[in-house]
């Protein structure tokens, strides 16, 4: 019992050594350091191609595919094997012998052989006890068996001889490997089967069935007339049957892989085969053609662009690619823009384009109207630029226009809020154009291109508006002091007839202050050429009698600026006399009644000092005075 426990109690240990080093092997198992490989998996990037349709057609084009791929790597590892004179698995390794054991031994060791039980002898031969007997020998352990080439029928029964091919028909095994046919049977030449033996013989192609009986061989049947020929089950075409299941092919005819085939003693050409004895064809998908008259491949599209190098396939000529439809279309290398490569590097316009005036493979949009100040986008799409609009919602027929928000009086828009003049007016603000007359219109207004309307008090001629005359002569009479008793009056304008109490016979009125006559001031409202422009807006003016002077709101004095609401006072300009006075002087006129206020005064003493006897006097001298102011007048006007 205490055997049995220490024997336990080591195997205990075993096991749980074997558990916590993780592998048990058997005996004889020898360590050994190598190096092995194994496989990582590795991410790969490749390039793919794949086809793109675009507007010059397909092309190919690629694109990165990921995959993992295995790559081999090493490393040092430790293996077990069998040790130095055994081998087979470490799990149970097994000696070995380099000279081979008898069959009934085993290795037990190294080159060491040793018999199974029951058997000895350096050959390892089974042990009987007693003697076998006859054809017998001791086959295994305690027991007898029959010799080579004898066997028992049964348990008890004799060894009997054995013919290992067996003995045909009508034979019997007499000895080991020999075989005697039974009566009336003959052994055939090679010893190996007995046939019946017929009297008389049997005929060609014939063999004795049974002794006496005559039959045809295998593979032959028996004519009309009793002649055996040879039967095959089935022979090709252009063949016949030599022998029984052997068949031979008709003259001109060569047999291949079962069949007759046609023998042709000149080799046909390239694509040709031989149809009949000494007759070529082309194979099919092929045809008689060129110059040669040699056998070429068709091609039912006729190949534009390319030519046929196998049945229905077609190549493509340089400058040429496969598209698609499998019709070869032509490359270029720049790209069409809406056009398309009709021939090799050759582009051609889409209908509505033409090609850039710098280029042969960028075709622009063509818009028939022009599409001047937009851009045509499309055959006759144009989309006009920023400050133009289209002039008509046909697109075909529209054409960009300039926008004015503010309306052009007597202009046409040019340009985006810029007005252009029409002929014979000239522009009086940014939107607005006033009729322009040459010349003649100095006392009168522009009221159409190149047609002056003269002002009250003027009357037109030849030469422009010329200022009417109008004398009166009348009995002084005694009047108010705000109404002289006789004037000669000079008529102006329309417009000067709510200041007309300032002067009767003023050219033009001057700007001033307290210092004076401004030296810079332009004569207003009767302009006497376009220098003096811009004239004096007399409806923005009043009269101020206690001065005599005009008094305009400062802006509105003049057309072409904006008001500011500022009175500025003007004096009447008078033309020099003898060059007593200045242009830029105030109101005074030589022989005239400078203000109503002056010829009240002077009419009431005349008619107090001199009374009725003087009045003759004086309005002869009076009426002389106003001719030659009157005379001087004209003349300055005309200077």
């Amino acid at each position: 019992m205490q055997m049995v426990s220490q024997t336990l109690r080591f195997l205990c240990l075993a096991l749980s050594f074997g558990l916590i080093s993780g592998t048990w092997y058997g005996n004889n198992v020898c360590p050994q350091n190598v190096m092995v490989s194994y496989t990582v998996p590795v991410r790969k990037t490749t390039m793919v191609p794949y086809q793109y349709y675009g507007y010059g057609g397909w092309s190919t084009r690629y694109r990165q595919q990921v995959h993992m791929e295995n790559q081999i790597a090493y490393k040092w590892d430790t293996k077990y094997n069998c040790c130095a004179g055994y081998t087979g698995s470490i799990y149970n390794c097994q000696p070995v012998c380099e000279g081979k054991c008898p069959t009934n031994g085993f290795c037990n060791a190294p080159n060491q052989c040793k018999c199974y039980e029951g058997y000895g002898g350096s050959d390892c031969h089974p042990l009987c006890p007693q003697a076998c007997g006859k054809n017998e020998f001791c086959g295994s352990p305690g027991r007898c068996s029959c010799q080579n080439g004898y066997h028992r029928s049964s348990s008890g029964g004799n060894c009997l001889p054995i013919c290992s091919a067996g003995c045909g028909d009508f034979s019997f095994c007499s000895a080991p490997g020999k075989c005697e046919c039974l009566p009336s049977y003959e052994m055939l030449g090679n010893g190996t089967a007995c046939q019946p033996i017929c009297e008389p013989k049997c005929g060609k192609n014939s063999h004795c069935l049974q002794p006496d009986l005559c039959s045809c061989l295998e593979g032959y049947v028996a004519d009309d007339l009793g002649d055996c020929k040879p039967s095959c089950s089935a022979c090709p075409e252009n063949g016949i049957c030599i022998s029984p299941e052997v068949c031979a092919c008709d003259p001109g005819y060569v047999m291949r892989d079962n069949r007759c085939e046609p023998f042709c003693e000149s080799p046909c050409g390239d694509y040709e085969q031989c149809v009949a004895p000494n007759e070529c064809q082309c194979y099919p998908g092929y045809e008689i053609a060129g110059e040669e008259k040699k056998c070429q491949p068709k091609c039912s599209s006729g190949c534009p662009n390319g030519f046929c190098f196998s049945p229905e396939q077609c190549a493509c000529k340089e400058g040429y690619l496969m598209g698609p439809n499998s019709t070869c279309e032509p490359q270029c290398r720049l790209k069409c823009v809406h056009g398309r490569c009709t021939q090799p590097d050759v582009c051609e316009c889409e209908t509505g384009y033409r090609f850039r005036e710098d280029s042969q493979h960028v075709c622009q949009a063509v818009c028939e109207a022009g599409c001047r100040n937009g851009d045509c986008v499309a055959p006759n799409i144009c989309i006009c630029h920023g400050g133009y609009q289209p002039n008509d919602p046909d697109p075909t027929k529209s054409i960009c226009q300039p926008v004015c928000q503010t309306a052009c009086v007597n202009a046409t828009c040019s340009a985006p809020e810029e007005c252009t003049c029409l002929a014979g007016f000239t522009r009086s603000t940014n939107t607005t154009c006033r009729p322009h007359c040459t010349g003649g219109c100095e006392s009168g207004d522009c009221v159409a291109p190149g047609e002056c309307q003269c002002w009250q008090g003027f009357e037109k001629t030849e030469e422009g508006c010329r200022l009417q005359t109008t004398s009166t002569t009348e009995e002084p009479e005694t009047t108010t002091p705000e109404t002289p008793a006789t004037e000669t009056t000079t008529v102006a304008t329309a417009d000067m007839v709510h200041y007309s109490n300032c002067s009767v016979n003023c050219l033009c009125w001057v700007e001033f202050d307290g210092q004076g006559v401004l030296s810079t001031a332009k004569c207003a409202k009767l302009c006497a050429d376009d220098q003096d422009k811009p004239c004096l807006n007399l409806k923005s003016c009043h009269c101020d009698l206690p001065s005599g002077q005009l008094s305009c709101k400062e802006g509105e004095g003049y057309e072409d600026e904006e008001s500011s609401g500022e009175d500025t006072r003007y004096v009447c300009k008078m033309a020099k006399t003898n060059g007593s006075k200045s242009e830029a002087d105030p109101i005074v006129a030589q022989g005239t009644t400078p203000s109503t206020k002056w010829m009240v005064i002077a009419g009431c003493c005349a008619g107090i000092i001199l009374g009725v006897a003087l009045a003759a006097v004086a309005r002869k001298y009076y009426r002389r005075t106003t001719y030659e102011t009157d005379d001087a007048i004209y003349q300055n006007s005309t200077i």
